[in-house]
């Protein structure tokens, strides 16, 4: 009786394992199918739609800039020497032409001088040399001169009338540069720059300092800004299409 017992035991625990084992598998199916299932509604990729509208774009974007006189005119010497005098500082308005400073040329002075003198003594040697030629010329027709010495104060005539034109070129050359003693205003404006005094050292040309004067026309002003570029390629470059700018300045009073 018990060996029947264990074998009913044995059949009902084997139909339990089976049942057990058969619904484990179906889940581990459904389980799958329904993973399978998940996964192919991921691959599906997910857009979202909306309706476009037509606006204006009125993107404005701040930058800093900086403001420069539409004119600037640093002013050297031409002349070396010594700062005589100056008449306009810092701020000050002045005119086209007008004389802000003066510089002494002592060492310029001297070579006009010298160079009018030689001009003079040339001058002399030339018309000596003229009046000597003229005169052997009525000498001709009588024979007691000869064509030789005729050809010969001609040509001492021209290499004097040359060195004349030579010193006049060079007496004129010294008085041009002698006019640049006078320190003048190329255009109408505002002395934004003072580098100088009385009694100082002025080097011509300035290439190893800095400018005496600096005048700016400040009527008309640029306004220099670095656009990053990012926004520079967004901007409209057709011809005929531009884009208004504006301006403000913060540190005046009502612009901001």
């Amino acid at each position: 009786m018990s060996h029947r017992k264990l074998g009913i035991f044995g059949v009902v625990a084997l139909i339990a394992a089976g049942l057990v084992v058969g619904t484990g598998i179906r889940a581990r199916e459904e389980q799958g199918s329904k993973l399978k299932d998940w996964t192919d509604d991921q691959a599906v990729p997910s857009v979202a739609v909306t309706q476009p509208n037509a606006k204006a774009l009125n993107a404005t974007l701040d930058l800093p800039g900086r403001l420069e006189a539409y004119y600037r005119a640093p002013i050297f010497a031409r002349v070396s020497g010594y700062l005589k005098s100056w008449s306009a500082d810092m701020g000050a308005r002045v005119k086209a032409g007008q004389v802000i400073a003066e510089i002494e040329a002592p060492d310029l002075d001297q070579q006009l001088l010298q160079a009018r003198a030689d001009l003079a003594s040339q001058q002399a040697s030339a018309r000596l040399s003229e009046a000597t030629l003229n005169r052997r010329k009525t000498l001709v027709a009588s024979n007691f001169v000869s064509a030789q010495e005729i050809d010969e104060r001609t040509a001492d005539l021209s290499n004097k009338n040359a060195a004349v034109h030579s010193g006049q070129a060079n007496v004129e050359r010294l008085e041009a540069l002698a006019g640049y003693k006078k320190i003048t205003v190329p255009f109408d404006g505002v002395v934004t720059a003072r580098d100088t005094d009385v009694g100082a050292l002025i080097n011509a040309g300035g290439g190893s300092g800095p400018a005496m004067f600096v005048v700016s026309d400040i009527t008309k002003l640029r306004v220099y800004v670095n656009v990053p570029e990012l926004r520079a390629g967004h901007q409209d470059r057709r011809k005929g299409h531009h884009r208004a700018a504006g301006v403000s300045e913060p540190d005046l009073p009502g612009d901001g």
